[in-house]
């Protein structure tokens, strides 16, 4: 179930901190993305994003580059400073 705050991953914007709240796709590619360190509960960073091309997170230590695809199956919420 979708709360009102969660989008995905592909609509978020540039330097946007956010918790990842779901994941949709088939059963591989949820476990390629466990193995990237994107799960639910996981947080990350939004270096990239123009929207055309590749994103590019930040999760941890690592930066990885995401296409469209597998970015729109990504749920997440922003994480707001306090």
């Amino acid at each position: 179930m979708m709360n009102a705050r969660q989008v995905p991953l592909a609509l978020a914007q540039e330097n946007a901190r956010m918790a990842v709240t779901g994941l949709a796709g088939c059963r591989e590619m949820q476990k390629r993305l466990t193995e990237m360190g994107i799960f639910v509960g996981s947080e990350l960073q939004v270096i990239r994003a123009c929207g055309c091309g590749p994103l590019v997170v930040a999760v941890g230590k690592s930066r990885l580059a995401l296409g469209q695809d597998m970015s729109r199956k990504i749920f997440v919420t922003p994480i707001l400073d306090r």
